[in-house]
């Protein structure tokens, strides 16, 4: 993901890498977003194959949490202070928000399974309608801004958003047939996660990155 860190550095860690400052250069520093982008898929993966109905519909929630909150979840916040460390401001706050997307949703998921938060039963629905709109508004938002590093990471948040969107209308409506189409659709970017995580991965050990698109700004009429 070596586009996306030339897209937020900024500042003394550019000009120390270029070799351009004052500051002495300390060599080529570690990409965070390689691991993020793998347990990013990850997730992504297990959570597509459950909507597709893999898991029956009493275990889709359930069946996700191992991997949504001890590996996705919880590397992600470490790959999250990793990103910050390293001055990347636009690779945390993804990281960071995705962080907060998988542990939330294990506190949801159990927390509706055991009645922690004392929500009337009919009340669970919108529950987790108002859930999926907060999250689908912070996932819009971080699509909007990658507009400007390279065309695969908003072609998996544009994915990202509609399959967010597709699951709040099956909440609402009780439609089946669209919980499977979100679930095609997540893995779809979990799949556009991984072609990332491969480019970036290839990158980190010397290789040449695999090609990841122009920035969609890049492609609008001037």
């Amino acid at each position: 993901m070596t586009e996306v860190n030339a897209a937020t550095e900024a500042g003394p860690v550019a000009a120390a890498r270029s070799g351009s400052s004052d500051t002495p250069a300390t060599g080529p520093s570690g990409n965070p977003a390689v691991l993020g982008l793998l347990v990013f898929a990850l997730g992504s993966t297990v959570l597509g194959i459950s909507l597709l109905g893999f898991v029956s519909a009493a275990g889709q929630g359930g069946s996700v949490l191992p991997i949504a909150s001890a590996a996705t979840g919880v590397v992600l916040l470490v790959t999250t202070v990793w990103a910050a460390v390293e001055k990347e401001t636009f690779v945390a706050t993804v990281l960071g928000a995705f962080a907060g997307f998988w542990l939330s949703y294990t506190l949801l998921v159990l927390g509706l399974a055991h009645n922690w938060y004392g929500i009337p039963l009919a009340d669970v629905n919108h529950t987790v309608v108002q859930f999926l709109i907060g999250w689908g508004i912070v996932v819009l938002m971080l699509d909007l801004i990658s507009l400007r590093i390279p065309l695969v990471f908003s072609l998996i948040l544009t994915d990202a958003v509609i399959a967010i969107l597709l699951l709040i209308i099956a909440q609402l409506t009780g439609t089946t047939a669209l919980d499977r189409l979100a679930g095609v659709l997540v893995l779809v970017f979990a799949l556009l996660g991984y072609y990332a995580y491969l480019s970036a991965a290839w990158a980190s050990v010397g290789g040449k990155p695999l090609p990841m698109g122009p920035p969609a700004v890049g492609l609008l009429p001037r």
